[in-house]
């Protein structure tokens, strides 16, 4: 490997602008020395004819995919750093990677900071290749008693060996001495143990030198051991020969593969990695740590854990270490905190958690912590955001309400604060109950239906529907549900959302009504109204060509269609007035208020009388006094003029309202009974607008007026009271 401060990098894609975009970023963001190529073969020659620090390779490349050519880079190569930089982003490409021993694995975005974390990924790599090679070749061995010693002459012969060199070898002292390094050595390391030796008794080498061999023993076994050798004092100009100590390496090796191992999991995991010793002083810290707080490697470690810890945090973290102290069942936690990264006052907190064990020496004294640190900055923004989300819910306006379909009948799993104001249940008490909680006697099936037809479909569905509050009082609920879909795109909840309309409805309905007095307003004024008007400007003619002649009979006439005119003048102000909805009804006797209407009709021979079945006409009535008079006296004098003078009216309550019924003649021959309530009807049961005028009375106290026969062939008025809130407007 080049030992230059700048890495040399080979980026290898077989797309030409991704290539070239690529090695633009690098040079743009790194001092690399990049060579790039578009072909997997040409790059492996690159590698091997040259001092190459890191691959970076694409994977989907036609020649070979990027994991084919990790493989050969691992074969031919070893450990050199290969980070698979590519674009088809899956697990089984992640752990195709892995297995063939990628250093790392990223993925492409069209953005600089992509391209920043691969320069990051390839320092990171380079650096820590590099401090492993160093570290191979020159890591210091503890020369102390008891390890095998050997002397060997000029000629390389061996001239003093110690017992421990003679059990290592498996052969007796006395065959060792005299004999040559190919006893325990093999060519190889005979020929490395003289080129080393060369390189010491060099006027520019060291004093003495270490390396590695295998010494071979009398069984034929092979045991790794690491030669520390120097030359012996020089008798003048002649060369006395070369000492050495063996030091059998075969645990560091498994140790090193395993710390090598260790070390490529944790990069791989890319997670910040800190041990202290026992004052919570820092021994260790990998990359993403110095990444991490933003200081260099040197001055963190040694540094104290509380440097990089608010004071209350550090305060919690020694309570917390304490208790794993003797006698705790755990010698390992998981813990939050803020971790200080930067300089000065304003040093970013970056909320991190914390999984901490003990590390203990042979004795199994603590000596010191580990940790493994994790950035949960994303979970807690999105745990603020949930609860954002969960707040705006809970404080709606609107009431709102979550149900599970993947259990049985539905069950209600959450309601807000406003469903509770709207329906006067309790959270606590509808959870695990099906909406039917709400539905009562009048509540339409067809609109539940809707709902379960929309549920099975699992489709949204919006249904006005007849809803009761715990204490039984209607309201009208415009309900609406719409399928929550997980992860899987299968329907986990509906959420319902529930607004009362029932004001909205009889606004609706008062329209309605209003725009049903103009429609009759209008057919009076150009229907009837007409008739008289003509009727009268006919008669006016003739009286006008010869005013002295006036016939008595002609100017009677003029007078009746004027006095018409002025009826249905005054019936018309009447309708008008009449169908405003009633604000406050007070109970009434409806038999007094009876009474006192009979006595402001000129009713002439007719007679009143009360009926007594459903509980006598005495029964209390919600309704406005004076209007509900009016309607009476209508319907009486209505009785008078077309029962005749003697006709007999009798008046009543039903179980749901009242009525008023005569003994006349019914209703004329041809005409349903239900269209005297229309205005400007002519013939029998008209009288102008009285009719329409108590009809308009009956809707604004909501009542819902029919005509019918009566018992004895009369005409029949019976009024039903509304046992529920407004109704919807009709669907025109």
């Amino acid at each position: 490997m080049t030992t230059s401060k700048s890495p040399h990098i080979v980026y290898v894609d077989d797309d030409s602008a991704l290539l070239d975009l690529g090695e633009t970023y690098l040079r743009k963001l790194s001092s690399f020395e990049v060579t790039t190529c578009a072909d997997p073969e040409v790059a492996l020659d690159i590698v091997r004819d040259s001092d190459i620090d890191c691959v970076v390779s694409d994977y989907d490349m036609p020649a070979m995919t990027g994991v084919e050519l990790l493989e050969t880079v691992r074969e031919e190569h070893g450990s050199l750093p290969f980070i698979l930089f590519t674009g088809k982003g899956s697990e089984e490409v992640a752990s195709d990677a892995i297995s063939a021993g990628v250093t790392d694995y990223l993925q492409k975005q069209p953005s600089s900071e992509q391209y920043e974390l691969l320069v990051n990924r390839i320092e990171n790599s380079v650096s820590e290749h590099r401090a492993t090679r160093r570290a191979e070749r020159y890591e210091t061995v503890l020369e102390a008693l008891g390890y095998p010693v050997y002397v060997v002459d000029e000629r390389g012969r061996f001239t003093y060996v110690n017992d421990a060199f003679a059990d290592l070898s498996g052969h007796a002292v006395d065959e060792i001495l005299g004999r040559g390094p190919e006893l325990v050595k093999d060519d190889g390391d005979v020929r490395k143990a003289a080129d080393e030796l060369g390189g010491i008794l060099s006027s520019r080498g060291p004093d003495t030198t270490q390396f590695e061999i295998e010494i071979r023993t009398a069984d034929g076994e092979v045991v790794p051991c690491r030669d520390h050798m120097g030359y012996l004092p020089y008798e003048g100009e002649a060369f006395r020969g070369s000492v050495g100590i063996l030091r059998d390496i075969s645990g560091e090796r498994a140790r090193r593969d395993e710390l090598a191992r260790d070390e490529h999991i944790i990069r791989a995991a890319g997670d910040p990695v800190y041990s202290l010793d026992s004052d919570d002083r820092f021994e260790y810290v990998n990359d993403a740590f110095v990444d991490l707080v933003g200081h260099d490697r040197e001055r963190v470690l040694g540094s104290h854990l509380s440097s990089y810890l608010p004071d209350a945090d550090y305060e919690t973290y020694e309570s917390l270490r304490a208790s794993l102290g003797d006698g705790a069942e755990t010698d390992r936690l998981t813990f939050e905190t803020q971790l200080l990264a930067a300089d000065g006052d304003g040093r970013d907190r970056v909320p991190m958690e914390c999984h901490l064990t003990l590390l203990h020496d042979d004795g199994c004294e603590v000596v010191g912590t580990t940790g493994i640190l994790r950035d949960i900055s994303e979970r807690l923004a999105q745990e603020a955001e949930l609860s954002l989300m969960r707040r705006a819910i809970d404080e709606a306006s609107v009431g709102i309400t979550i149900t599970g379909p993947s259990e049985d009948d539905c069950p209600i799993v959450y309601a807000n604060g406003a469903f509770e104001d709207l329906t006067g249940y309790d959270a606590e008490e509808v959870l695990g109950e099906n909406h039917r909680v709400l539905q009562g006697p009048d509540t339409a099936e067809e609109d539940c239906e809707r709902f379960r037809e929309a549920i099975a479909d699992e489709e949204p569905c919006s249904v006005e529907l007849l809803n009761y509050r715990r204490d039984g009082t209607p309201f009208w609920n415009q309900s609406e549900i719409t399928p929550v879909h997980g992860d899987d795109g299968s329907v986990t909840n509906y959420i319902g959302f529930q607004r009362e309309v029932t004001e909205r409805n009889a606004r609706q309905r008062l329209l309605e009504r209003q725009n049903e007095r103009f429609s009759e307003f209008t057919r009076v004024v150009s229907h009837d109204l007409r008739t008289p008007l003509t009727t009268a400007r006919g008669y006016f003619d003739i009286v006008a060509e010869s005013p002295g002649d006036a016939d008595a009979e002609d100017l009677r006439k003029l007078g009746q269609s004027l006095d018409r005119v002025e009826e249905l003048l005054s019936d018309l102000t009447a309708l008008a007035a009449q169908g405003d909805a009633v604000a406050e009804p007070e109970p009434l006797d409806f038999r007094r208020v009876a009474e006192r209407a009979w006595e402001t009709v000129p009713t002439a021979d007719a007679e009143l009388r009360f009926d007594r079945t459903d509980g006598g006409a005495s029964r209390t009535i919600a309704a406005d006094e004076s209007r509900l008079r009016q309607l009476l006296e209508n319907l009486f004098e209505n009785a008078v003029v077309h029962g005749g003078e003697d006709v007999v009216v009798t008046a009543g309550r039903t179980r749901s309202g009242f009525f008023v019924e005569d003994d006349g003649e019914g209703f004329p021959d041809g005409t349903p009974p239900h269209e005297c309530f229309e205005a400007g009807v002519s013939e029998r049961r008209s009288g102008g607008l009285g009719l329409a005028i108590v009809k308009q009375i009956a809707a604004a106290h909501d009542w819902t007026p029919a005509a019918e026969y009566g018992s004895n062939g009369g005409a029949r008025f019976v009024f039903t009271e509304s046992t529920t809130v407004a109704r919807p407007p009709a669907q025109r």
